[in-house]
């Protein structure tokens, strides 16, 4: 087990190295070069030959990706020119929100997604697998965004059940500690605050899972199907063992491998999914940063978005194919 976690952050370190000579790559090849984007167009010559100095783009190819790497390994990503703080802050700053709303959603989906899944496929050709089946196809179609607006129009402010934008309510006092604002007013005992947040959270949550939701629904339901067919699955039946025993032991954890492997790309995928949910709700996140960036062409912000969401990527990935070792024994084997 050891041997193959080594293998496989080999592997993921490898393609964040390439992932690194792509960006490099896509910061020199910006029209007229990276100066005349990071500086405004009225800007001297002189400025322009400091501000290569300063990034060291006169240096051999090989030493500005030496540099360039450096400072990613140091998280050094530059200043945002859009607030002028350092990108590292930027991001720090706004990533708990960003993985409170991603949590929350990937929670709202796995927690509805597998046990509804799991019934459709058990009630195969009823109403309520039609409806799930349908159901998902609807999820899966409605765009993020207009899902978003639907919900904060009818539930925050025609009804006045949920709060329309924000993660607090305005004037909140709380204390913080890991950033993420329902587990810090649990933390502090701050349940007032943490209810508030919990609030705040709702909205977002539901419509940033709602094509993860869907997704798992239907890779449940189709991996639920294939096992049930499968000879231990009605030799363990013919034996008369309990079905309780018989879904636990033999149909979910053999049908969990497919549902895992979707799991971690839809929790890498939803930082895409929060840009559009985060400006709709005004949630102050990693999304709103991006969203901000790509509109006024910020290339360092964009640039240490990337390399934070593929880092995410290869964190989720590894912890996906360690998890095949402890569902499926036959996978520790030919590991």
């Amino acid at each position: 087990m050891l041997r193959y976690t080594v293998k496989r952050l080999l592997q993921l370190s490898v393609a964040l190295l390439g992932l690194s000579l792509l960006l490099f790559a896509w910061f020199k090849a910006l029209p007229g070069g990276p100066e005349n984007r990071l500086l405004p167009e009225n800007a001297t010559d002189q400025q322009r030959e400091a501000l290569r100095a300063s990034l060291g783009l006169d240096d051999p190819v090989w030493v500005q990706y030496g540099e360039f790497l450096g400072r990613i390994v140091r998280l050094d990503f530059g200043s945002s020119l859009s607030s002028g703080r350092p990108v590292a802050t930027e991001l720090a700053d706004r990533l708990p929100a960003t993985i409170e709303l991603s949590l929350a959603a990937m929670l709202i989906a796995v927690g509805v997604g597998i046990p509804l899944g799991y019934l459709a496929a058990k009630r195969r050709g009823t109403w309520l697998d039609f409806t799930a089946v349908s159901g998902s196809l609807l999820g899966t179609c409605i765009p993020i965004f207009f899902l978003a607006a639907m919900l904060k129009v009818v539930f925050a402010q025609e009804l006045g059940l949920l709060p329309t934008a924000f993660r607090l309510s305005a004037g909140a006092q709380y204390t913080d500690v890991t950033g993420l604002r329902v587990l810090d007013g649990l933390i502090t005992g701050e349940f007032d605050v943490a209810w508030d947040a919990l609030l705040h959270l709702v909205l977002p949550a539901i419509a940033l899972a709602s094509i993860p939701l869907a997704v798992i629904v239907r890779i449940t339901r189709a991996s639920v199907l294939d096992v049930v067919g499968e000879d231990y699955v009605r030799t363990a039946d013919a034996k008369g063992l309990k079905p309780a025993t018989i879904r636990g032991r033999h149909v979910m954890r053999n049908a969990m491998l497919p549902i895992a492997t979707i799991i971690g790309l839809l929790l890498g995928s939803l930082f895409a999914g929060a840009v559009l949910t985060e400006s709709v709700f005004a949630f102050g996140g990693i999304g709103s940063f991006v969203y901000q960036a790509t509109t006024e062409r910020d290339y360092p912000a964009l640039m240490g978005f990337i390399l934070v969401i593929a880092v995410f990527y290869v964190v989720i990935n590894l912890i996906v194919d360690l998890s095949y070792g402890f569902l499926d024994p036959r996978v520790r084997v030919r590991k």
